[in-house]
């Protein structure tokens, strides 16, 4: 089971990006048992990989010693947030659900692929030519 999820995880960090992404805030107190996932997180995302994806995404820490819940807040480029409460959630379950609306707002999404054809193959030909 256990290799299992490092495998997924593992599958995750290799596409990760942080294209759409404006800012994370990460509020956590490290006291706290509930809050090694989003520490792992944290240390997931500041992977070199990672942030040279979108290197104007800033990344902040709130570190208190309330008790408080951890939580994790994303802001898009969008102007859309998100909130993950991430106190009872695993490292693998946040990285999936913000892979998931990461990748679905992705600007690079939106744009398509080169078509190659013959006739523009030829028209490359044709000016080389010359």
């Amino acid at each position: 089971m256990a290799f299992a999820i490092r495998k997924a995880t593992t599958y995750l960090i290799k596409r990760m990006h942080l294209r759409p992404v404006r800012r994370v805030k990460f509020t956590f107190d490290p006291y706290m048992k509930n809050a090694v996932s989003i520490r792992d997180v944290a240390s997931t995302l500041h992977m070199p990989d990672i942030l040279e994806t979108n290197q104007g995404t800033l990344l902040k820490f709130d570190i208190k010693s309330d008790r408080s819940e951890p939580q994790m807040d994303v802001e898009f480029n969008d102007g859309h947030k998100l909130i993950f409460k991430t106190g009872h959630l695993t490292q693998l379950e946040i990285l999936d659900y913000l892979y998931e609306l990461v990748d679905e707002k992705d600007p690079k999404k939106s744009e398509g692929p080169e078509i190659a054809t013959k006739s523009s193959k030829i028209g490359k030909m044709k000016g080389k030519k010359k």
